[in-house]
């Protein structure tokens, strides 16, 4: 488990408040609601829940990524100060590469399969910096030998179908940092890997993250890479941020009873058992929520207020959590 982050610099990012809304056909549909958090340099948040949570599209509005009918509704996003939320998409355009940088689970949808994974790079360094010709093809070697590509310089003539899914992702990783960002997202990179080389590329992303300062944003459904992986968790259930806090408290001490769900539903070494306890019910979908809190319908703990009241973020600054009933008995 990475060591707990106690920066005590500004936060390089800084989202307040972020809603996402559906609009069609005159209807409002709220999708992510209410997103807070801070990045600091070299810290990694994981962000983490079920499939339809909003992890990847709280992370789609905060780079702009988002497209109509899809828009961020209210809430601000701060980079090193400054609000890029309001930017034109051409602004966007330059931040994203240049101060922001995404990974994404499926790296073949992210290389070019017609160009070499050099051409690639070379374009990526000569958008986003000042490198040019033989200056710019040193610094795409140096990248794939930075991500653990053998025989780069050879490998710089290469196509994305000539390397293994683990190679590819590393491609990929080596394309984001070409740019020299501020700022990494990562969306589930290990998904369509298998353990052990989900194990290398989760190593090599701590890695590159604390050499180079990176804050970095991993969205995963894994609790397992979440305990690898980050400093702190975010754990989002049906559009909001339910928990929050180190990694090392909420996967000990986890205080709302959706992350002990998540938390029970890990399979243990050496822990014999029939079947893995599983979580009845399924998420509420985006316009079908429930009145109160949204988890209530699945929730053990729940009682008559729970299906009435909207809980908010409440216990210590470091480690709240959104439940009227926490684990650790507070109210």
């Amino acid at each position: 488990m990475a060591p707990e982050s106690t920066p005590a610099a500004p936060p390089v990012l800084s989202v307040r408040d972020l809603s996402v809304e559906l609009r069609r056909d005159g209807k409002a549909t709220p999708i992510v609601q209410d997103i807070s958090y801070d990045l600091h340099a070299g810290e990694i948040l994981g962000m983490v829940g079920e499939s339809g949570a909003g992890k990847s599209m709280s992370g789609n509005a905060v780079t702009g990524l988002l497209r109509p009918p899809l828009h961020v509704s209210s809430g601000s996003v701060t980079l090193d100060g400054a609000r890029i939320d309001t930017l034109p998409q051409s602004r966007m355009t330059d931040l994203r590469g240049r101060r922001i940088a995404m990974i994404f689970q499926d790296p073949l949808t992210s290389l070019n399969p017609v160009f070499t994974i050099g051409d690639q790079l070379v374009e990526t360094i000569t958008r986003h910096t000042a490198l040019r010709g033989r200056a710019a093809h040193d610094r795409a070697r140096e990248l794939l030998e930075q991500v653990g590509i053998p025989g780069a310089k050879d490998r710089l003539g290469s196509y994305p179908h000539e390397f293994s899914g683990g190679m590819r992702q590393r491609v990929v990783i080596a394309l984001a940092l070409a740019g020299d960002p501020d700022v990494l997202y990562a969306d589930e990179p290990t998904t369509a890997l298998d353990v052990s080389i989900q194990a290398q590329i989760i190593a090599l992303f701590r890695r590159l993250c604390r050499d180079r300062g990176l804050a970095a944003v991993l969205v995963t459904h894994d609790m397992g890479v979440i305990a690898q992986a980050t400093d702190r968790v975010a754990v989002m259930y049906a559009g909001r941020i339910v928990e929050t806090g180190p990694t090392r408290d909420v996967l000990k001490a986890p205080r709302h009873p959706y992350t002990s769900a998540l938390m029970e539903s890990i399979p243990e070494i050496g822990r014999r058992q029939r079947r893995l306890p599983q979580l009845s019910g399924a998420m509420p979908r985006p316009g079908a929520l429930p009145p109160g809190c949204s988890f209530s319908d699945r929730c053990p703990r729940a009682t008559d207020i729970c299906r009435q009241t909207v809980p908010e973020m409440t216990g210590a600054d470091t480690h709240p959590a959104a439940c009227l009933h926490p684990l650790d008995g507070d109210s």
